[in-house]
């Protein structure tokens, strides 16, 4: 028993280190599946020993190759139609800009006449109210004098003075029937002018509301062109994406028959014309692989060793001692 906690120490000591070593051994497979992949990349030209398996590589390549060169040319054409779109939208809308500039030019007088006809109206037919409360005073005015001229008539010995003042009444119902023709005719003539007034109005409504009706139509047609311009960009963009997802995929499996032929590059020693320094990554990678692999099969063996009964008290003990520690942090919390 004396030896069960140093034993057990040493046993969890490396299987910590196995899982460690297995952590620094798949860092240095992805590196060295990487580098193998480059020298395939930089030498599959140079591979003189072509068996059937190697131009079976070969062959993937070359086919990756050609599918991820037509992927291109529909990205390409993708990007023209975007492109084209892109103008199309451009020109409707400076068309528009310029058909909107037109008729808000052409707008601007009008709306001008129509305020200044509106204000023209507004001060006639206040001119209008005036004259008809004018004509009231006049017949109320001369409702009196007729009523005083009767008065005066009904007195049967006049003298001088009534009968100078019933002339007079009578002088000043004839002037008072004189005024108010004037008066009448001024309302007649205005009248006429706010008929007029009002016929030009109905005009300059009708113009301003054909320019509104176009304007809006215009901005209507505009907007249908930019969302079904959106519409087939975004269907566009979508298309791109799948045809760029397509060669990211092309480009990670195109790594396989690359690593490959790198493998057998590597086994027998060919440097890649250009960058020989590949080569020898790959040899210090697969020596530093090699080197892992021998460093945790030794650990495997170490722990193999250990009783099995030693290492089921050790970890139940190391069980119990976490559960007793998690149990006085919850009760303190």
């Amino acid at each position: 028993m004396a030896s069960l906690p140093r034993e057990g120490y040493e046993d969890l000591r490396r299987r910590l280190r196995i899982l460690w070593l297995r952590a620094q051994r798949a860092r240095v497979g992805r590196e060295l599946f990487h580098a193998e992949a480059e020298l395939g990349w930089l030498g599959w030209e140079q591979v003189e020993f072509y068996d059937d398996e190697v131009q079976a590589q070969v062959a993937k390549i070359q086919e990756f190759e050609s599918t991820q060169a037509s992927l291109q040319n529909t990205t390409a054409e993708l990007s023209g139609q975007k492109g084209a779109l892109a103008e199309q939208l451009a020109r409707e809308t400076s068309a528009h800009d310029q058909a909107e500039a037109a008729l808000a030019a052409e707008r601007e007088p009008i709306a001008s006449r129509q305020a200044e006809a509106e204000a023209a109206h507004r001060l006639k037919s206040e001119a209008i109210g005036r004259f008809d409360r004018a004509v009231e005073e006049i017949d109320g005015l001369e409702q009196r004098l007729e009523a005083q001229s009767r008065e005066y008539m009904r007195v049967e010995n006049p003298t001088m003075a009534i009968r100078a003042e019933a002339r007079a009444v009578s002088d000043e119902i004839g002037r008072i029937g004189l005024e108010r023709k004037l008066v009448l005719a001024d309302k007649a003539r205005v009248v006429s002018e706010v008929a007029a007034l009002e016929a030009e109005m109905g005009r300059i409504e009708a113009d301003l509301q054909r320019i509104d009706e176009a304007a809006a139509a215009a901005r209507e047609t505009l907007e249908a062109s930019t969302r079904r311009v959106g519409e087939e960009t975004r269907q566009l963009e979508s298309e791109t994406q799948k045809s760029n997802l397509q060669t990211a995929h092309l480009d990670r499996e195109k790594q396989k028959p690359y690593r490959f032929i790198g493998a057998c590059l590597a086994d027998h020693g060919i440097f890649p014309r250009n960058q020989p320094q590949v080569l020898e990554k790959v040899f210090t990678l697969r020596e530093r692989d090699f080197q892992l692999a021998e460093t945790i099969a030794s650990l495997r063996a170490e722990c193999a060793r250990v009783k099995p009964g030693i290492l089921i008290v050790f970890y139940l003990l190391v069980l119990a001692v976490l559960f007793v520690l998690w149990a006085v942090i919850f009760h303190a919390r």
